[in-house]
């Protein structure tokens, strides 16, 4: 690998490191991550540190948290 290749691969915050950010396992982020962006499964995910995105992330999972909730107590 390039030198500059590690450098980006050490920029960047990948699933295990945002997981361990909100304190969340990493399975059960790739989950939620899946639900709000549409992505399938087996799909790489990668943050630069600054993304506006992971500001937005606390909020975006428990909405899906609840969303899902709510689907349960419906049933």
């Amino acid at each position: 690998m390039k030198k500059t290749e590690e450098k980006k691969a050490e920029d960047m915050l990948y699933t295990a490191d945002v997981a361990k950010m909100l304190k969340l396992d990493p399975k059960t982020l790739r989950r939620y991550l899946r639900e709000i962006s549409g992505k399938a499964p087996g799909q790489r995910y990668e943050w630069k540190p600054n993304d506006p995105f992971l500001k937005k992330l606390p909020e975006l999972i428990k909405a899906q948290v609840e969303k899902e909730l709510a689907a349960k107590a419906k049933k």
